[in-house]
This record gives C-alpha cells, structure tokens and sequence, in this order.
C-alpha cells in the first residue's frame, strides 16, 4: 500500500503501448431495469455504493465530511477501531492482508463477532509485490482457499487477490508457472492472475482486483482490459496520480478517473488512496484538520453516480456531469462560477443521457450553461426532436435556453452536440 513509485514505470509504458485497446466510454443502461427507483434533488449528493476510502485513521468529523457521497472504507486490515458516529452510514470492509496466521484467524474473529456481516471480503494485498503480500500465484491460491473458507460461513463474497498492476524486476516475486511452463518474474499482473485462476481450478473467483498510480490513460486502460481478459467484476482498490505534476492535474485526474470508475458497468468498487499521504499530500483527501476536505477531497465526495435507477426532480439546475448514460464526452475541471466541472463533447455527435422526474407535465425553459466551440444542441426525447438551440463560440461562458414540453414523470432526455469541443456546465429546468 505504500510507495506505489516502484510500480509506475512497467505500467506507464502498458499504458502507452497499449493505448489504442482503450475501450469505448458508451452506456447504455436501460431506464426500465427493475431496481429500488430513488428521485433525488437537483442539488442533492447521492451516496454511490462503488465509492469507498483506503483509510489508516477516520475520525468522527471525517466520516461525517465523506458519508453523502462514499459508502464504504478499509484499513488493509481484518478489524477497526474507527466506526461512523451514529446517524451517519460508510460500511468497513475486512481484509486478510497476507499469508500470516493472524490474517485468517482475525478475520473469523471479527466475522462471528459483527452482527451485520460486511457485503465483501478483502483477500492478499499484491502477492506480487515485495514488501506487500509477496507470494507466489499457488500459496496465493491456497491462501485464497483459507479466506473463502471462512467467508462462506457467513455467505459474504470474497474479493481479491488486489493486485500491483506492474513492478520492476527486483521487487517481483518469481515462480514456476503453471501456465507458461517455466519460471517466470511476475512484473505484469496478468500472467500472475493467470496462474492463481489455473490453481484454483474449478474453485469460483467472483471478483478480481487491481491498483493504479499512474495517468488517467493507464487507469482506463486496465478497466477495460480487465473486463477483456477475465470477464469478472473488477474492485480498484487503490487508486490515483502519484506524480500528478500540480494541484490542477490532481484535481483532473481525480475527476475524471472517478468518473470512470463509477461509469463502468464491470467496475464493482473503487476506493482512492487515501484519505492522508503524509509523502504526498498533494493526493490525501484531508487536510490535517478533522472533517476539512482538501479541494480533491470536496471533488471526490461530489462526484454523481451513473446510476439508471436515479432520477432528479425538475425544476431545478443539474449538473451537466450528471448524467446517467454518454457517448464521446469528457469530464472537466470547470473555473465557472457555479459547479465544479463541465461535460466536453470528444467528437461530433457526443451526447449525453439524463433521467429526470418531472411532477408537472407543460411546457418548460431548458437554459443551458456552456462555452466552448460553437454548435447547436439537440435535446431529443427517445429519437424524437424535442428542442435545439445554437451555442458556444464566444470567449467564457454564456447561458442560452431553448422550451421544451415535458410529460409528467419519470423519462430520460438526451442532449447531443453537433461538433467537437462543445462544453456544457449545467441544466436548468423552469416552469413556463
């Protein structure tokens, strides 16, 4: 979990060979999946149930700061000391860190003694890693083995191993592999995977796990080449920008890669390391203050979820990053005087999905918050036409707003740019 610099260089250049495998940003959830239907708010932060935090020590004020948009959190550990005070809901997450008798032992300790059992077990932080787990694809495997022993007593599902994405040949850890049929030094997690799924033979491994610190492209990479490759769910355990270069970059880097992580249909969990790096405070979510968000911290928490089951109330302003489905669209920091990021169109064409609940049919004023190249915006009704309005082309950003007729309840709207570069801040919905 610690100095994740060692592990950067193989990935980085993965990332860069590899970047025309990146897999394409669409969506497509379906409005009418049955599910527990939630109509929130414009403005209101929805707790994503993907989000969580490496911690090492929350305080009372910090689970406070992060519960309206992060679920759940873990301490590479089986057990904690730090719990949410009362009234305020994030779930801690066991782990059975490494081959060490206490591990397994401590986690069915813990386990018999919860009365609500955790949705997940975390099991064998970077087996192929010195200094972490660092153990070879078969003792991964009996180890495995041990901790799904105990976690099927209490039917919880079992997550892992967390993998370093990549590290140098020093500090990988080296076996005979049953794959290949040679020795061979693990630097790439997948041919360690490889070799942990060929030893567990017919035993289920339901959800697969990795760590990025690397750019964005690396990130986006490994999600889809997870997905490609083993075709599980996959958790990102650990995550961000160790060399983020500024407070600008970080802050883009944690934008967008949430956004991905969220978006991602085979992404299960996500957690951002973490909430305070000491060697590099420019990645902690805190300041040293209890409960004080540093401004990637305030982003993290906001971030929307992607969720087709999530429906805001109109009238009311939402955010363009909202979204519940898209096409050929970015997330930007925005320096606007309301929000804190903008939808970019990536190409001509690039739309972007929202689920709004409208509680009084009529005509309605859509006033669009954007900037950017100049265009029209299509806002379409399935594939009907509902309304358009040119926009962009100037210097800032301008407020442009078309009318719209609206049926009362709940529907999906998209909204599509004409031509590339187009951005949009926000959505505001108003009564005629």
């Amino acid at each position: 979990m610690l100095l994740p610099v060692l592990r950067i260089a193989l990935a980085a250049v993965l990332s860069g060979c590899l970047a025309s495998a990146l897999p394409p940003n669409a969506l497509a959830a379906d409005p009418d999946k049955p599910g527990a239907v939630r109509i929130v708010n414009c403005d209101q932060t929805v707790q994503s149930t993907k989000r969580g935090v490496c911690a090492n020590e929350l305080s009372e004020a910090d689970f406070r700061a992060m519960a309206p948009g992060v679920s759940w959190f873990y301490n590479w550990h089986f057990e904690t000391k730090d719990l949410p005070p009362a009234g305020v809901s994030m779930e801690f997450i066991p782990m059975a860190w490494g081959d060490r008798p206490a591990d397994v032992a401590g986690l069915q300790a813990y386990l018999s003694r919860v009365a609500k059992k955790p949705r997940a077990v975390l099991a064998i932080n970077e087996p192929n890693l010195r200094g972490q787990a660092f153990i070879a694809p078969q003792q991964t495997a009996a180890l495995y083995q041990k901790i799904k022993a105990v976690a099927d007593r209490y039917n919880v599902l079992v997550v892992g191993p967390h993998m370093a994405l990549g590290s140098g040949n020093n500090d990988s850890i080296k076996a005979m592999d049953p794959v290949q049929h040679k020795e061979v030094t693990y630097t790439f997690m997948v041919p360690f995977l490889e070799a942990f799924l060929s030893y567990m033979g017919s035993t289920p491994v339901p959800a697969t796990a990795f760590h990025s610190y690397g750019a964005y492209g690396e990130l986006k990479w490994a999600v889809g080449m997870m997905k490609e490759k083993f075709n599980r769910p996959v958790w990102v355990t650990e995550y961000a920008q160790w060399n983020a270069g500024g407070a600008d970059n970080a802050l883009k880097y944690v934008m967008q890669s949430t956004d991905l992580l969220e978006r991602s249909p085979n992404v299960a969990g996500y957690a951002w390391f973490k909430e305070r790096v000491d060697k590099n405070p420019s990645i902690s979510l805190f300041t040293k203050n209890p409960g004080e968000l540093t401004p990637i911290g305030q982003a993290y928490v906001n971030m929307p979820v992607h969720d087709a089951d999530v429906y805001y109330r109109v009238p009311g302003r939402l955010q363009a990053e909202c979204y519940v489905a898209m096409d050929k669209a970015e997330i930007q920091p925005t320096k606007d005087t309301d929000g804190f990021a903008f939808m970019g169109s990536e190409s001509p064409g690039g739309w972007l999905e929202y689920n709004v609940q409208v509680d009084a049919a009529g005509p309605y004023v859509l006033r669009f918050r954007v900037g950017g190249a100049a265009g029209k915006l299509e806002i379409l009704k399935g594939d009907t036409l509902a309304g358009q309005l040119q926009a962009g082309g100037q210097s800032g950003w301008q407020t442009v707003e078309t009318n719209v007729d609206l049926a009362v309840g709940a529907q999906r709207l998209r909204v599509r740019c004409e031509n590339s570069n187009q951005a949009i801040n926000w959505i505001e919905f108003a009564r005629r």
